[in-house]
């Protein structure tokens, strides 16, 4: 091997171990505030919460609020034990969003196409670790990353949050693995603006839609349980997004899933998107292409098993978001997917 190679290597394990033998561990017992022991927290500390119910006090819009690069945070769930063995995150006061995590400044009202979307994209978060919460009740989002470069959510609960429920966003290099999300008016887990997503052994029930893709890149789905929704799965055009399209929007896998009754009546606030959508869908593929969608099981979906359209056929009775009212900003033509032995 290259001695110059060598020598690169042996400087980034002595910084590795350097780094892990100076992290911290902050404990959170219940009547502590986990934002505080956020706020202390240096990279590469791990913040250790006990079972309890939590609600932080002049904390702004969120529930909690990550700006720290590499910052652990582990709910220590106790099971068996019920409701007592939780490490919950409730809605208090003017909070909006429970879990939000992004670079300082960098709120999730700032667009990514303007001069100060740039700037937080310039100085990305880099490595976000949840696990074991159960983050419940806000009128906005449960669970939300922007501008992260390296995220786990692990073994988390997102309940009746009630815009989206796990919501990874202009993000990258991820991994949602054994979640549950349910009870959102919008989607119980949304992967939006994203690239290189790992989405695996999820179960999303009980919302308008169960998962949803936009505007990504590069996107796996994969073992995950998905039911008792209107719709089951969403793969939508850049025109149902909020962000601007990607360079590339390719390469969306959904392999190996259960997708089946999701026939629930739509609660979605009327004259949103999602209001439009019909009850009993398994997967809705509308104006994306060169995507995969095989070797799922699909099934009791009362209206269609697995739909590929473009965007503006089934939004023409739409005056709001026809595309002559709104026209597509890229191709809503649906191309080069493939759909097999499902």
């Amino acid at each position: 091997m290259n001695p110059r190679r060598i020598g690169m290597l042996f400087g980034v394990a002595t910084f590795m171990i350097s780094s892990a033998a100076n992290a911290a561990v902050h404990r959170v017992s219940p009547g502590e505030s986990i934002q505080a022991a956020i706020d202390k927290a240096l990279p590469g500390d791990t913040v250790l919460v006990e079972p309890g119910t939590y609600q932080e006090v002049d904390n702004g819009r969120y529930g909690l609020r990550i700006s720290t690069d590499n910052l652990r945070l582990i709910g220590k769930v106790k099971k068996g034990r019920g409701e007592a063995g939780k490490v919950r995150i409730l809605q208090n006061e003017d909070q909006e969003t429970g879990v939000y995590a992004a670079p300082s400044g960098c709120d999730y009202d700032v667009k990514d196409d303007t001069p100060e979307g740039q700037e937080c994209r310039s100085r990305e978060l880099q490595g976000f670790y949840f696990r074991g919460f159960s983050v419940e009740e806000f009128p906005v989002n449960g669970i939300q990353t922007r501008w992260v470069d390296g995220f786990e959510f692990v073994r988390n609960v997102s309940v009746n949050n009630l815009n989206n429920g796990i919501y990874p966003t202009l993000s990258a290099n991820g991994l949602v693995r054994n979640n549950e999300s349910y009870g959102s008016l919008d989607t119980a887990m949304w992967v939006a603006g994203s690239e290189n997503v790992r989405v695996i052994g999820n179960e999303l029930w009980g919302s308008v839609i169960g998962f949803e893709i936009t505007v990504s890149n590069d996107v796996t789905v994969k073992q995950n349980e998905i039911y008792d929704n209107t719709v089951g799965v969403g793969l939508f055009h850049p025109n149902g997004a909020g962000n601007p399209p990607l360079p590339v929007m390719a390469n969306w896998r959904i392999e190996q899933n259960d997708i089946y009754d999701n026939n629930r009546p739509n609660e979605a606030p009327p004259g949103t998107f999602q209001s439009a959508l019909p009850p009993g869908a398994g997967v809705l593929a509308l104006g994306v292409s060169d995507h995969v969608i095989a070797k799922n099981t699909v099934e009791d979906n009362d209206f269609v098993g697995i739909a590929e359209l473009d965007w503006c056929t089934p939004n023409r009775f739409d005056p709001a978001r026809n595309c002559l009212a709104s026209p597509p900003i890229t191709n809503p033509q649906s191309n080069n997917n493939l759909a097999a032995q499902n």
